[in-house]
């Protein structure tokens, strides 16, 4: 990763935005009336007429409080003043004190320091270490998706061998290599399928009582232990469970390949990492043949095979290992009111299993397992037919979530390599606002940012708790304190079953269509709830021509919160961007893709153009220099995502419910990052 250049003073920094940005969604997708009052939003843009509606008290609002902000930027005055709440109202409740601090904030973004410093590292790599490192890929890009994927390896190894008496270790004693934390990271970001699987999987039961180690590390010493070098017994505790070398770029020159085992007759088979002909367990062209006689009959070994093995194993198992892991399909046991709805998970289980092609044999499980394989010709496609054939209305969204679980033969039910790849969008953004940069936020005055990241997030759960049904897309601060929150974990889960009354997933792969419109639904929400603009970065505002609607949607409180104005910060007005990382470019339906990308650039120009005769007409105030240069500095948000490639199509799951796209599979492929608009043909190089 290019480092940013050094700036004299904060004072200096730009509010550029990137337009390669990050972000989230929030929980259930939207509902047919929310789908149908974006599509209306839509359809009435640029025109912004209301037939019945405040749109012109609304519009005075907008400029009253544009008006009441403080003045930006400010050069050699005063440093910023804040009144930072001690508590905070969402919905019906108040809480006892902020759900986050400052701290905890600070710790993340030394941890996201540290992620960028790896990659950075990574990049720099030689591209001549052919013989250290085989088929070492050339280009920084690839070569950093390599890193990746090599980490999701390592952390798999670290990860189950971990044991329930390492909970009582000090985090200085049991975090592991920071791209093992970066993985770590991405997979708890992914907040109800990390939790899920931590209950329903047996090897992730070490791993589950280590998270609150780590997540206790962010209240306290967790930047110290990045910036030091490593305690001899964090060294040994890595060595003695893995037997590979602390550092990942020493594991890369000693490791280049691993073991798969065969899904019939578990034969272990030695897979290259890369090979010269794109068919390594690395690469896109994955394939492995069992040379056993006895496998004439099993299709060569890909991912999709060893994932079907792997929903075969879930399928056939029977015991409950230690009354602790539930025999359940991933996806079934978690809800938005429920952690472990284990009831739940065993019904849809003995439901699919009345499908004749997953009838049980005689004999025990692993022929049990074979038998589901060579019934359904280790497809998944025929497995996914099955199961749905036994569900009501064919499975729907709950089949979708499902198989997207079961793409691979990791253990995992996230795409975790997709998942880094995602996440490093918005590690990104933070490296680019200098915020992850050491002791950035020392001063009293420059805490006052993430004060006010942490108040607007406050306010984003507000809003969600106002209105249970809509679909909400944070801006980059608030993203940065709920993406901190979540890493808490089990507070996480508390403070949304207490305050919001349900669990809050949070989704890191949302076609990009379906977050632009929710974005513009959410400054509107805003608006209409607390009577100010969402984003001060420069992005045209969205018109107010559904006002009424939202209305029905959240209550307004008249008045402005104070907390809410930004203080006079050029690093915080461009952190009010929208956090769109987890747009994703979908590969199979490309060409309506880019004509909706086309749309948007002609309604942000549109928007630009309203604003401008508005402001001609003397009905808006006139943009200061640094207003304007905010307003220029940046491309439109969700133009620039993730691509992904793979043969389902895909879904985004949160709050137990789904958002699919035409044809209804899920995920099943990987990412790679492209930092352009152009979107380019996949490389040989995939991820896992």
């Amino acid at each position: 990763m290019e480092v940013p250049p050094a700036y004299h003073n904060k004072d200096d920094l730009t509010a550029t935005i990137l337009d390669d940005a990050p972000e989230y969604p929030v929980e259930k997708g939207p509902s047919t009336s929310d789908k149908g009052d974006v599509k209306a939003a839509e359809d009435e843009a640029p025109a912004y007429r209301m037939e019945n509606g405040p749109s012109t008290s609304d519009r005075d609002n907008l400029n009253a409080a544009e008006e009441q902000a403080p003045d930006y930027p400010v050069e050699n005055g005063p440093p910023p003043s804040y009144d930072f709440p001690q508590t905070f109202a969402i919905g019906a409740g108040r809480t006892k004190a902020p759900l986050i601090t400052s701290n905890q904030v600070k710790n993340h973004l030394g941890l996201l320091y540290a992620f960028a410093t790896l990659k950075t590292r990574v990049e720099g790599i030689n591209a001549e270490r052919n013989e250290e490192i085989p088929f070492l890929p050339q280009d920084p890009e690839r070569r950093w998706a390599w890193f990746v994927a090599l980490a999701v390896e390592r952390f798999s190894v670290w990860c189950q061998s971990l044991k329930k008496e390492d909970s009582g270790r000090r985090a200085t004693d049991v975090l592991p290599p920071v791209d093992v934390l970066m993985v770590w990271h991405a997979y708890m970001l992914n907040p109800g399928w990390y939790h899920e699987d931590c209950t329903r999987i047996s090897q992730l039961r070490g791993l589950k009582y280590l998270t609150t180690i780590f997540a206790d590390s962010f209240s306290s010493e967790l930047e110290e232990i990045l910036t030091s070098e490593p305690t001899k017994a964090r060294l040994d505790f890595w060595t003695t469970n893995t037997g590979r070398p602390f550092d990942p770029i020493r594991d890369a020159e000693l490791y280049n390949t691993r073991q798969v085992f065969c899904p019939k007759c578990r034969r272990a088979l030695p897979a290259a990492y890369m090979n010269a002909e794109g068919t390594g367990f690395f690469q896109e062209k994955f394939e492995l043949q069992c040379p056993e006689p006895g496998c004439k009959d099993v299709p060569k070994i890909t991912r999709q095979v060893l994932g079907a093995r792997k929903l075969a194993e879930d399928l056939a198992r029977t015991a409950v290992e230690d009354d602790v892991s539930p025999p359940c399909l991933a996806g079934t046991i978690r809800t938005p009111q429920n952690s472990a709805d284990v009831a739940r998970g065993k019904l849809v289980r003995d439901t699919v299993l009345k499908a004749a092609v997953l009838a049980m044999p005689s004999g025990g499980t692993e022929e049990w397992i074979v038998a589901i394989l060579q019934r359904s010709k280790y497809d998944l496609n025929v497995i996914r037919a099955s199961m749905a054939g036994k569900m009501r209305s064919g499975g729907g969204n709950l089949i979708t979530r499902i198989m997207s679980a079961y793409q691979s033969g990791y253990i995992f039910s996230v795409e975790l390599a997709g998942a880094v790849i995602r996440q490093g969008s918005f590690v990104k953004k933070m490296h680019d606002l200098q915020w992850t940069q050491p002791q950035f936020f020392d001063d009293k005055e420059d805490e006052v940012a993430l004060q006010h990241s942490i108040a607007r997030y406050h306010a984003f759960l507000d809003l969600m708790s106002a209105s249970p049904v809509s679909f909400y897309v944070p801006t980059l601060d608030i993203d940065l304190a709920w993406h901190t929150h979540q890493l808490l974990w089990l507070t996480y889960h508390t403070d949304c079953v207490n305050y919001i009354g349900r669990y809050i997933d949070h989704d890191d792969k949302v076609e990009e269509q379906t977050l632009s419109s929710a974005f513009d639904l959410t400054c509107r929400a805003w608006k209409d709830r607390f009577n100010m603009p969402y984003t001060h970065c420069g992005c045209p505002l969205p018109g107010t021509t559904i006002g009424q609607r939202i209305s029905r949607l959240v209550h307004n409180y008249g008045a402005q919160k104070s907390y809410l104005v930004p203080p006079a910060r050029e690093d915080l007005l461009a952190a009010t961007h929208p956090s769109d990382h987890n747009a994703v470019f979908v590969w199979h339906r490309k060409h309506s893709s880019e004509n909706l990308q086309q749309r948007r650039r002609a309604k942000f120009k549109k928007r630009q153009e309203r604003e401008a005769r508005e402001r001609a007409k003397g009905k808006a105030p006139e943009l200061t220099p640094e207003e304007r240069r905010r307003r220029d500095a940046h491309d439109v948000a969700f133009l620039v995502p993730v691509p992904l490639y793979y043969g389902y199509a895909g879904c985004a799951a949160y709050a137990g419910a789904v958002v699919y796209s035409a044809n209804g599979y899920g995920i099943g492929g990987c990412a790679v990052v492209r930092f352009s608009y152009t979107p380019v043909e996949p490389f040989s190089l995939r991820l896992i």
